[in-house]
Parts: C-alpha cells; sequence; structure tokens
C-alpha cells in the first residue's frame, strides 16, 4: 500500500528525521513524502513515531480524480478536496460534487496542504488530494494528535520558557535521528534540563536515564516524567564525569549548555574556547559510558561577532575522530529571532 507523509513545514530536522525512520521514503512535493507500507496499521505506527509528522493519506486505488468517482467515496457529512503540489480555486469543483451528493457540506482547503489536523478531527471530514498528473486520489487516514503535543509543550509541570526549552516534536526529531527503535534501548540526556527529550525517548519505549549538574534541573525532569507516568534513573552530575555513575548506553542525546543567553558580539571569541573544552571533555568522558557502536545526537552552537562564525563542532575535527565516526553533520535548527544558530551531529562510536 502506498501512502503520503505530510511533515510539518517548521520542523527543520524532519528530512532528516524521515530518512532515519522511513529509509525509503521519497520527497514528493515540499513537505511530502511516498513510501509504502504492508497495512495502514504499520503505516500509522510509523507516522506517529515522527516528531515531523502532522498528517498521513493513503491511496485510493479504485477512485479517478473526477466529481463521480470522489463523491461516491464519501462517507462523511463533510469533505474538502485539495490539488497536490499545487494551488488554485477549488470552490466550482467541490459544488459539483457536492450536487452529485445532492446533501453535505464542504470546506476549501487553503493550500495544497488540505485543512488542519484540528479542522480534521473537529469536522470528522472526508478529506482528499488529487494528483492530476498520476490521476491519482489519496484520503487523509490519520492526523497527528495536537492536544497531546501542547500539553507537552505548554502544560507540563514544570515549563521555564526563558530557559529555552526544545520544542517536544524538536526533542522527538532529534531522538528519532538515532537509527534504531527504542525498544530495549537505553538513552540518557546529560544535560536533561526539564527532561523533554526524555520524554519524547520513554514515549518511543526507551529505558531513559539523564544527568544535570543543577539539582533543580533534575528535579524538575523527575516531575515532569511523573507526570506522564514515566520514570528514570536521574544524577544531579556533571557532563564531564557520566562515567562516574553511568555504562552500557546505547545512545545520547542533548543539547548542551550553550553558554551565556545574551552576549555581546565581542564576547563570543572568549566564549568559544570554553565551550569546546567542555563539549570535548564530554565527548571523551562518554566514551566509556556508549556501548561500542553506540550513537551521539547533540546540538552544536555557532556564534558570530559581525566578522567570523565560530563552530564548535570543529572540535570533532581533532582527536575525537579517532573514537568516533561523524555519521551527519550540518543539519540545523534555530529558534526564532536567536543570535545563536544550532547545528546537530549524529556521532557513533567506533
Amino acid at each position: 500500500m502506498q501512502f503520503l507523509l505530510f511533515v510539518g513545514a517548521n520542523n527543520t530536522l524532519a528530512a532528516e528525521e524521515v530518512a532515519v525512520q522511513i529509509k525509503e521514503a521519497t520527497q514528493e512535493y515540499p513537505n511530502v513524502y511516498l513510501f509504502s507500507a504492508g497495512t495502514i496499521d504499520e503505516a500509522k505506527s510509523l507516522a506517529r513515531r515522527l516528531g515531523s509528522s502532522i498528517k498521513l493519506a493513503v491511496l485510493m486505488e479504485k477512485v479517478s480524480p473526477d466529481e463521480k468517482s470522489i463523491a461516491s467515496a464519501i462517507k462523511e457529512k463533510t469533505f474538502s478536496v485539495s490539488l497536490l503540489g499545487k494551488t488554485g480555486p477549488m470552490g466550482k469543483f467541490h459544488q459539483e460534487i457536492k450536487d452529485l451528493k445532492g446533501k453535505g457540506r464542504f470546506i476549501l482547503p487553503k493550500d495544497s496542504f488540505g485543512l488542519s489536523p484540528i479542522i480534521n478531527k473537529k469536522h470528522k471530514v472526508d478529506e482528499f488530494f488529487i494528483n492530476i498528473e498520476k490521476l491519482q486520489v489519496w484520503t487523509t487516514i490519520w492526523v497527528h494528535n495536537f492536544a497531546h503535543w501542547i500539553k507537552k509543550d505548554r502544560h507540563m509541570p514544570r515549563i521555564d520558557p526563558r530557559a529555552g526549552m526544545l520544542p517536544p516534536k524538536i526533542a522527538r526529531s532529534m531522538v528519532n535521528l538515532v537509527p534504531f527503535s527504542g525498544e530495549g534501548k537505553t538513552l540518557l540526556d546529560p544535560f536533561c534540563g526539564s527532561g523533554r527529550v526524555l520524554v519524547e525517548a520513554a514515549e518511543l519505549g526507551y529505558t531513559i536515564a539523564g544527568a544535570d549538574i543543577i539539582s533543580k534541573q533534575v528535579s524538575d525532569t523527575e516531575e515532569n516524567l511523573r507526570s506522564m507516568n514515566f520514570s528514570g534513573l536521574l544524577e544531579v552530575l556533571d557532563a564531564t564525569h557520566l562515567s562516574t555513575k553511568f555504562s552500557n548506553i546505547d545512545a545520547i542525546v542533548t543539547e548542551p549548555f550553550l553558554g551565556k543567553s545574551k552576549f555581546r558580539p565581542d564576547e563570543v571569541r572568549y566564549m568559544v574556547p570554553g565551550l569546546g573544552k567542555l563539549y570535548l571533555g564530554c565527548l571523551k568522558d562518554w566514551l566509556k559510558v556508549l556501548k561500542p557502536g553506540g550513537f551521539v545526537v547533540m546540538v552544536f552552537p555557532w556564534f558570530s561577532d559581525g566578522k567570523k562564525v565560530y563552530k564548535t563542532s570543529e572540535i570533532i575535527d581533532g582527536k575525537l575522530k579517532l573514537s568516533y565516526n561523524p555519521l551527519k553533520r550540518g543539519i540545523f535548527y534555530s529558534r526564532p529571532d536567536a543570535d545563536v544558530k544550532r547545528e546537530i551531529v549524529i556521532l557513533q562510536k567506533k
């Protein structure tokens, strides 16, 4: 069976996440991926796993892109039809389908992405997508649980927007850059903050562990995990000394300390060496913590003083190359109006 996966346009990790978790997927349109699965349940399971996914559609083998055929496929009272990869007036087409049905109502899509997941859920819409060139019709079979994502973003017990926490969907996508499923694996976040990465890892089936040098961050993580009925081994610990408490870890996924939240351009050249020393110390210690072949997914900040760009990930190009294989570099995520550009790097212990 063939499926179309729609991903969030604002999730800059989407392409990498899809490539790791659905290896045979191909991009058909901006933010739309084609893949095959044996059953609808299998496809839904893949979509639920991703942080970037917002909607899933299945190819309707026996439906053609004409008004009569689509009208015969409508089961709900409300319907909507979008043109894949295109925008244009669709009012007349919808009205002709409604006239053929003799009842019901339609909602006009705003763009080729169709309706929002909220509208899909609220109105129980039969939503269709037409590929004019291939004479195909697809129908939406799943949308992401937006209420659950909002809860994790805004309504956890311990949330501090000023701390610059990772959005839950970005945290999920980062976890999914590790190229295996969570079952039977242990994931550790050495800069756990309020536990965003660990919540997402736990939902994916990982055994979780975390550390932070600030005791309040560890207690915040514990409370947030408990609110979602999860638990893990948590320690108040310097990230450069993980090996004193942890071992046999399959994956480390983290956004580390990125330096001062507010800084002058002239301070950058003094900040970067300190951060480089911290990250180097961490990665050396983590070699004792990770299993052979274990993975690190880590954020490295880039700074600019207006004249030069300072890339903290350059520490990987030294002696660390003897111990880690850099699998992927140059994956970027930046918060709106951020002074710091975040490069995500995937490493594997040799």
